[in-house]
C-alpha cells in the first residue's frame, strides 16, 4: 500500500531551488522527445542527458529520464504541451506573459528513494528538534534547507517514516515565488483485513453523475438501497470532481465501517477509442471519474482493512431491471448494484422474471437458442432475453393463458388464471 503527505516548504529566497527545477524540467522535456522523436532507448537517452546537462547529478537525470519514458508510455505519440493547453492558449492570448508561462512550464522535480541506503540521496528529510527540514542537493556538496510545514494529520506517519528508514520518493512543486508544494510517498505493508464477507456485502454501481449502493446480507437478501446524487463529477474542474469523489468514497468506507460489511465493485475497463460513439457518448465517457472513484476506493479498502471484490460488470443492470427493480422498488442503478453485491458473494443469477414462472420462460429463451444439447452460459440466456424482451413476454403470456400447462386451473373470467398480474 502507497502512502502520501502532503506539505510545503517556505523561503523568500528560492533563486538556487528554481535554477535547479528549471535544469530538470528541460531535461525532462529533452529526455521525453528523444524518446518520442528520436524512438532511442533508456540507457542512450540518459547518456545524451549526461553530455546535455552536466549541472544535474547522475540520479537527477535518471530520474527525469524514467519520468519522461513513463510519460511516453501513456501518450505515446500524442503532443504534449507540458505547460498545459490552457497555459499555452493564454500565452498566445497575451494574457500572460513568457516568463509566467515559463514559471508554470518549468515548476516541478522529482526525485526517487534508494532502497540501499534507506532514504532519498536527493531530497531529504531531516529531523532538527521536532521540526522537519527538507534538504535538497543543490549541486556537488552543495545543499540547501527548507523547513517543512505540513497539516496535524501527517505528523505521526511522517515520524514513523523518518524512523523506519524506508525509502521514499518526493516531488516538489511551485506554487508561487516564496512557496513550494511538498509530495512524499512510500510504501507500506497492507494491513491484514478486519472486515470480511461473512455478514454480508456492499455494492456499488458507478456511474457519471450517481453513485448507487445496495447492502444484502449474507444469504443475498437485500438490507437496504440508497443512491448519492452528484453532478459535479461530471460537470465540474478536476478539483472539485477530485473533492467530490473523495467525499463519496469516504461515505462508502464510512458506511462499510459501520456496518462491518466488505465491499463489492464492478471491474470496469473502457477502450479509449472514442469513434463512431456519437458526441454525446463521447462527452460522457471522457470526463467519468469512474477510474479515479474506484481506485481510490480499493486503496482505502485496503487502507481500512476492508475486504473487497472485482466482479464482472456483465449484464448487472440487465439482471437488476428485468429480475428485481419492481420487486424491491428500486431504481435501475440501485438494482444493478444489488446485482453487484450479490455477484460478490458468488450467486448466480438464474434467468427469471418478476411475476413469470421461471421455468416456462427459461424453455421459451431455449427454444430460441435453438440447439438443445449445447450448456450455455447463464449470461447468455440473459442476452437473449433482453434482445428479445417484448417478444418473450407475449409467448411467456400465452403460455400462463394455457390450460394444460396450468394443470387443469379454471381460467378466471376476463382475467389472469393465476389470479396475478403479468405485466411488467
Amino acid at each position: 500500500m502507497r502512502k502520501i503527505i502532503h506539505g510545503e516548504i517556505y523561503s523568500v529566497n528560492f533563486e538556487c531551488l528554481d535554477r535547479l527545477v528549471a535544469d530538470w524540467s528541460s531535461c525532462y522535456r529533452f529526455c521525453f522527445c528523444r524518446f518520442q522523436k528520436d524512438n532511442l532507448k533508456f540507457n542512450d537517452v540518459r547518456n545524451q542527458a549526461k553530455a546535455s546537462y552536466p549541472c544535474l547529478n547522475t540520479r537527477q537525470i535518471s530520474d527525469a529520464t524514467l519520468a519522461a519514458q513513463a510519460l511516453f508510455r501513456r501518450v505515446e505519440n500524442k503532443k504534449v504541451i507540458f505547460s498545459g493547453r490552457g497555459n499555452w492558449n493564454r500565452l498566445i492570448k497575451g494574457q500572460i506573459s513568457k516568463e509566467e508561462w515559463r514559471n508554470k512550464r518549468d515548476n516541478q522535480i522529482y526525485s526517487r528513494g534508494d532502497i540501499t541506503k534507506k532514504q532519498n540521496p536527493n531530497i531529504r528529510l531531516l529531523n532538527k528538534n521536532g521540526d522537519f527540514y527538507i534538504r535538497v542537493t543543490i549541486g556537488h556538496r552543495r545543499f540547501e534547507e527548507y523547513k517543512l510545514f505540513m497539516p496535524a494529520k501527517f505528523k505521526e506517519n511522517l515520524l514513523s517514516l523518518f524512523y523506519s528508514r524506508e525509502p521514499y520518493n518526493v516531488r516538489l512543486t511551485k506554487k508561487d515565488p516564496t512557496h513550494y508544494r511538498v509530495t512524499v510517498d512510500y510504501e507500506t505493508p497492507n494491513p491484514e483485513p478486519k472486515i470480511d464477507f461473512s455478514n454480508g456485502s456492499i455494492g456499488v454501481d458507478v456511474n457519471p453523475d450517481r453513485v448507487a449502493i445496495s447492502e444484502i446480507r449474507s444469504d443475498g437478501n437485500l438490507i437496504k438501497s440508497f443512491t448519492i446524487l452528484n453532478n459535479r463529477m461530471f460537470f465540474a474542474s478536476t478539483r472539485k470532481r477530485n473533492y467530490e469523489i473523495n467525499c463519496i468514497v469516504k461515505q462508502i468506507i464510512n458506511h462499510a465501517l459501520r456496518d462491518n460489511k466488505a465491499i463489492v465493485f464492478e471491474n470496469l475497463k473502457f477502450k479509449k477509442e472514442f469513434e463512431n460513439q456519437g458526441r454525446k457518448f463521447n462527452r460522457v465517457k471522457s470526463t467519468f471519474v469512474w477510474k479515479k472513484l474506484l481506485t481510490l476506493l480499493e486503496h482505502k479498502s485496503i487502507e481500512n482493512a476492508i475486504m473487497y471484490r472485482k466482479v464482472n460488470p456483465a449484464f448487472t443492470s440487465v439482471i437488476g431491471k428485468l429480475k428485481y427493480q419492481k420487486m424491491y422498488n428500486l431504481s435501475i442503478h440501485e438494482s444493478a448494484s444489488y446485482v453487484i453485491a450479490r455477484r460478490g458473494l458468488g450467486f448466480n443469477e438464474k434467468l427469471s422474471l418478476y411475476k413469470y414462472p421461471s421455468k416456462p420462460l427459461k424453455e421459451l429463451i431455449l427454444d430460441r437458442a435453438g440447439d438443445r444439447t449445447k450448456r450455455i452460459h447463464s449470461w447468455a440466456l440473459w442476452r437473449m432475453l433482453r434482445d428479445n424482451y417484448k417478444a418473450t413476454l407475449t409467448a411467456s403470456q400465452g403460455r400462463l393463458f394455457n390450460l394444460k400447462e396450468l394443470n387443469g386451473n379454471p381460467c378466471c373470467k376476463g382475467g389472469n388464471p393465476l389470479g396475478k398480474d403479468v405485466s411488467l
